[in-house]
């Protein structure tokens, strides 16, 4: 939608919204002109890191009936510290039900991508209540508007507010529909369509990186010049996403290939520990005791191995990460209740009351099918693009030093000349490139079509191609058409320009009286034929995505009512421009997806 968000805004803020880490950052366009700094958000409440993300959490508040809106309690790292003292706490012992936390819920959305399954599906609580993911990714995006807009009330007029584009993050790997599911949450906080925008998290890491200052640029094998070719691997919590572009003489960017993804992160590696700690003990009494810990003791323990795994070298020696136990497992270690399998990777410090994990063992067990991931994704690319001699990781994942020389040393193995670089703010990358994406939408020149795209028609029925069963009469035209019929407007692995003018298809109502005209739009898996025959939108692999309601030209004449549609497929999300064919007018014309 690059062509339809306002142009030269005089302020971008860019909302990262990521699997397990969230957050904001902004920069004035006087700033941006005079190359200065993007600023972000490191205030995220008392005892929260002061980092530039929290946590994607979200504390709701229900009525009795449940059946209004649930209020926003906090968000982040305060909703989990609110969510673990009302759990605890007996003040609340009559009313803890009406609270909720929600947790790492965009996870949802990959699974849905996958499957190609409707967006209006239920997520769950940590308690396991159930709200459907609109409503909580509607309500977090809001909350992390508003956070930002309260810490910086002077940017909050009329004035200021028409001329803000406001820049969501998706991964490059999701659908059209999925991405319509992220703008919709996004626009239901308030956001006008023309000052929204969607932009691919490795494309704003990609954009980072070639705005990265001289000295920077020189570290990382000058990926900022012209004709470089270079691959970025967004590795955060939950994914890894990809995209290969090369930069051009004008700076702007081309998209190489076809992006890759896996679900695969830092988050992996938590669920591996949380199984490990499991295992570690004999019988199954230990995962009921981690149960029935308080939501402070798991809070606690979680986010000390999260500090932990990070600052582990590749290198380590045999020193233990030290972890709190919860009460109920001290205890029953304390009684011999519960035992230690032989060889166990955790064990217990009695004098300090304390779980200790082995490094080695995190170091080289834990990371091991993360990185597996990561690596087998990174080099198929690396085989379909052999030009490509640079690969630079970013996201939270890529501040591992384990992460960092597993990935240089497996790339290394293949491909001696490719260089592994990591910038010095891996982790600040795509919310700081979301930022310069809102200011430069149009730095990338033209992106690969993800998948085939087109538009169910009726034509006239032709006995040589068109398939029987799709036959049908035409009472009010008194001709036979074809239904179904698949008409391509791009191709599967096209590279498309945001700014080429793709070619126009016209389209007539079938009716006199029709007013305006419905177009479902598809896409498909399959690149369509290519030997004259037709492609049917009934054929596998091929699903609606969207509806394109067109408002029809008040012209008498049937010829003269034609509309003229072309869909623009090299922005971050499909768009659509309908003209009146006959005299090249604008028509109305709105995109929704499904």
């Amino acid at each position: 939608m690059e062509h339809k968000v306002i142009q030269d805004p005089i302020l971008v803020v860019a909302i990262d919204v990521g699997s397990t880490h969230s957050g904001y950052a902004w920069q004035w366009r006087s700033a941006f002109k005079a190359k200065g700094s993007v600023e972000f958000n490191t205030n995220w409440g008392t005892g929260a890191p002061q980092i530039h993300k929290t946590s994607t959490s979200l504390l709701l508040k229900y009525t009795d009936d449940k059946k209004e809106l649930p209020s926003v309690v906090a968000f982040g790292h305060t909703a989990e510290s609110q969510h673990a003292h009302i759990q605890s706490d007996s003040q609340y012992q009559k009313e803890k039900h009406h609270y909720q936390l929600f947790k790492r819920f965009k996870m949802l959305l990959y699974e849905l991508n996958k499957s190609n399954k409707s967006t209006d599906v239920q997520t769950e609580s940590v308690d396991g209540f159930p709200q459907d993911i609109l409503t909580i990714m509607f309500l977090f995006i809001k909350a992390l508007k508003e956070d930002f807009l309260n810490k910086n009330k002077t940017f909050d007029t009329e004035d200021v507010m028409n001329k803000t584009v406001w820049v969501v993050t998706v991964p490059a790997l999701w659908s059209q529909t999925t991405r319509g599911f992220m703008r919709k949450a996004a626009e239901m906080t308030g956001i006008a369509d023309n000052n929204l925008l969607l932009a691919s998290e490795p494309e704003c890491a990609a954009v980072y990186c070639i705005h990265l200052p001289q000295e920077q640029q020189i570290n990382m094998c000058n990926l900022g010049m012209p004709g470089t070719k270079f691959l970025t691997a967004d590795i955060g919590g939950g994914t890894g996403d990809l995209s290969a572009v090369e930069v051009q003489s004008d700076g702007k960017l081309k998209e190489l290939c076809n992006v890759a993804g896996e679900r695969v992160g830092g988050q992996q590696v938590n669920e591996a520990f949380s199984q490990a700690m499991y295992d570690s003990f004999e019988g199954k009494t230990v995962q009921q005791l981690f149960e029935e810990a308080t939501p402070f003791e798991i809070m606690k323990l979680e986010r000390e191995f999260e500090a932990s795994k990070l600052s582990i070298i590749p290198d380590s020696s045999e020193e233990k990460i030290k972890l709190s136990t919860p009460k109920l497992v001290r205890e029953y270690i304390t009684n011999n209740k519960i035992k230690f399998v032989d060889g166990a990777p955790i064990s217990y410090n009695k004098n300090e009351e304390t779980l200790e994990v082995n490094r080695v063992f995190v170091r080289e067990k834990l990371f091991k099918t993360p990185c597996d991931l990561i690596n087998a994704t990174i080099l198929k690319v690396l085989k379909e693009q052999p030009e490509i001699k640079i690969v630079v990781l970013v996201g939270g994942f890529a501040e591992s030093g384990i992460v960092k020389q597993n990935v240089g040393d497996n790339i290394k193995k293949t491909f001696p000349d490719v260089k592994v670089v990591v910038p010095t703010s891996p982790f600040r990358a795509v919310l700081t490139g979301a930022v310069l994406f809102g200011h430069d939408p149009f730095i990338y020149k033209s992106r690969i079509s993800r998948a085939t795209y087109g538009v169910r028609t009726n034509t006239i029925f032709k006995e040589a191609t068109h398939n029987p069963s799709k036959k049908w009469f035409d009472e009010e035209n008194k001709v036979h058409r074809c239904k179904d019929v698949f008409d391509i407007h791009v191709k599967i692995g096209d590279s498309v320009s945001l700014n080429e003018a793709l070619e126009a298809k016209t389209y007539t109502p079938l009716y006199k009286a029709q007013k305006e005209i419905s177009i479902p739009v598809y896409e498909s898996s399959e690149v369509g034929p290519t030997d004259g025959s037709v492609m049917y939108t009934t054929d596998s692999g091929c699903r609606e995505i969207a509806n394109i309601k067109v408002e029809i030209p008040t012209a008498e004449e049937s010829s003269k009512r034609g509309v003229s549609v072309r869909m623009i497929y090299g922005g971050t999300q499909l768009s659509v421009i309908a003209e009146c064919a006959h005299n090249g007018k604008e028509c109305p014309a709105v995109i929704r997806f499904n």
